[in-house]
């Protein structure tokens, strides 16, 4: 979070819109038009054009982020502004309005405001926290490598159980044998669900190896013990394939969640905004 929102930048941006929001409010309380407080007086007016621009810049991110290198502004710093920004929208608006809402497009442009700035800041959190479990991003190989690993390791457990067609030269197992390796082996085949529901494989524990072990015949606890061995190998990859999965999942959901609702909030807002016009 540090190089988030919550850097330097941020919260020099959060003061920025903490002073801004307070004047806001002052100028609110002070402003008594005839008619009551609302959208069409003069700080109305003022407010929904701020308001505005507001959301045109929260739009501008979705650009500055596809960009290489700018001189006028920082990634880092336009995210904070980004998100701020937002959090002021949150309260700056109903201030435009006068606190007046109803079933009409105008109170719809303001609930697609809240959706897409609530599911921003959510989307920010994930791109803070969620990328710690890319492995591929840190030198840990990518996921066709670790699933290429993980059939590696099947394909080993089987030779060394003796299962017919692993290999030609396979001495089959005793049952107690294949059946331990029933009882710890998996097929692992990645699927959405999985992705975001499933627990990760944990490693077979000292006190289970052990009892496991000691049921074996002794001619075969060697290879039982190296078998145990390619099979905590192969839940930490899944385990590793599971979390980067499950990151890239979320993120995705969340990129298809908010994408939409943002342009959406951008036609409510050109409605709202043709309507206050025309009827004007």
């Amino acid at each position: 979070m540090r190089d988030g929102f919550l850097s330097y930048r941020g919260y020099r941006w959060l003061w920025i819109c903490s002073l801004a929001l307070l004047a806001f409010i002052a100028v609110y309380l002070w402003d008594n038009p005839v008619g009551g407080r609302n959208g069409g007086t003069i700080v109305g007016y003022t407010y929904g054009g701020i308001a505005t621009a507001g959301i045109l810049f929260l739009m501008y991110y979705g650009i500055r982020k596809r960009a290489y290198y700018s001189k006028a502004t920082t990634l880092k710093g336009t995210l904070s502004a980004h998100v701020w920004i937002g959090v002021l929208l949150i309260f700056l608006v109903p201030l435009h309005s006068g606190f007046s809402f109803g079933w009409n497009v105008h109170t719809l442009a303001y609930a697609l405001m809240l959706f897409t700035i609530f599911s921003g800041i959510w989307g920010v959190v994930m791109y803070t926290r969620l990328p710690m479990n890319l492995q591929s991003q840190r030198g840990g190989g990518t996921m066709t490598q670790l699933l290429e690993q993980v059939k590696a390791i099947s394909e080993d457990i089987n030779r060394m159980a003796g299962i017919e067609g692993a290999s030609k030269d396979a001495t089959p197992k005793s049952d107690v044998f294949l059946g331990m390796l029933q009882r710890l082996d998996f097929t692992f085949k990645p699927s959405i669900y999985r992705s975001l529901f499933k627990k990760s494989s944990q490693p077979i524990d000292r006190s289970r190896m052990a009892a496991l072990l000691s049921e074996l015949p002794k001619e075969e606890q060697d290879d039982g013990l190296k078998v145990i061995g390619l099979l905590n190998k192969k839940r930490e990859l899944v385990s590793r394939i599971q979390d980067e999965a499950s990151s890239l999942t979320w993120i995705r959901l969340w990129l298809y969640l908010h994408l939409p609702i943002s342009f959406g909030l951008l036609f409510a807002l050109a409605i709202h905004i043709f309507s206050v016009f025309y009827y004007w």
